[in-house]
């Protein structure tokens, strides 16, 4: 069996409470930059055959050009395995991200 990549997406909701998924990056359809460049939705084909798309919005600082290298470069997955992007609760973020803002 062929290993995958899978990205790790953590979302504190600020009350004990956290918001998570893990979608395999085989999955990747698009990146979206919102109107103020701050935020990326990035979709993936949902696993459980729903035509809606699964969409995780991430902010991030710096540029739009660096925020989609960095998330091509998880997609890619050299090491293959389990990529965290963001996780809130541990205060973990590949660089440039710095915040999940919604899970859909």
């Amino acid at each position: 069996m062929a290993k995958e990549t899978f990205l790790l997406f953590i979302k504190d909701n600020g009350d004990d409470t956290y918001a998570a998924t893990t979608l395999p990056a085989r999955n990747f359809l698009g990146v979206d930059a919102d109107s103020d460049t701050t935020t990326l939705q990035v979709s993936f084909l949902k696993e459980d055959g729903d035509a809606d798309a699964a969409i995780v919005t991430l902010g991030f600082t710096g540029t739009v050009k660096e925020a989609c290298k960095a998330l091509a470069g998880a997609l890619a997955g050299q090491n293959r395995g389990l990529i965290t992007v963001v996780d809130e609760r541990a205060s973990k973020f590949l660089h440039p991200f710095d915040a999940l803002d919604s899970i859909d």
